[in-house]
């Protein structure tokens, strides 16, 4: 593996992002090397959603109807998409948000972004996290707010409040690369393992 292809040396563990858990190395940091080497961190992504939504034009529409970690709603905020790094982090993250209730009639899709599609860190935006900020969502809105409103980038890698040790990626569907995503349904219809709910 070549220089660009090895994780960046010498990252500080900055803005309490999972990202860096593969930035521990000691030596100069290369902000160049580093966005290339977050751009191509997940080429997919994943959500669990309502099986209404199959389209990107669906996507955002929670987003508008209230507030959520890292989005307001109009007029003080703009739609996002929420995406899961992993399958795994999707559950955890659907499985907190349903009141011990298991949802019905949900799907999980998973959203192939474009090649050299601008992603995103806390790090590139240089800002970092307050150290309660799972318990401040304020905190975390304002950087989504600010994030989304510039315009700068189709992705935006975060924490997971469940996990923060894993990521979700936080799409703006006004970016010019979101009608690049390839949307596919894996899995119809999508059941949580019952056990998850004893």
């Amino acid at each position: 593996m070549d220089d660009q292809g090895a994780p960046p040396a010498g990252r500080p563990h900055a803005a309490g992002c999972g990202i860096e858990r593969i930035w521990r190395r000691q030596g100069a940091a290369d902000p160049q090397r580093d966005r290339a080497w977050g751009r191509r961190l997940t080429p997919t992504v994943y959500r669990i959603g309502t099986n209404k939504a199959r389209t990107l034009q669906d996507l955002s529409y929670g987003s508008t109807l209230e507030a959520g970690r890292w989005h307001l709603t109009a007029p003080d905020g703009l739609p996002v998409v929420y995406a899961g790094g992993s399958r795994a982090i999707c559950q955890l993250e659907k499985r907190v948000h349903c009141n011990g209730v298991p949802p019905i009639n949900l799907i999980m899709l998973a959203l192939q972004l474009p090649a050299g599609a601008p992603l995103q860190t806390l790090t590139d935006l240089d800002t970092a996290l307050l150290i309660d900020w799972i318990d401040r969502p304020t905190s975390t809105q304002d950087i989504g707010v600010a994030w989304r409103k510039s315009g700068s980038g189709l992705g935006l890698w975060v924490p997971s409040a469940v996990e923060p040790d894993e990521l979700n990626l936080i799409l703006n569907p006004s970016h010019p690369a979101y009608g690049s995503i390839v949307l596919t349904v894996v899995r119809d219809p999508f059941a949580f393992d019952p056990r998850m709910f004893d």
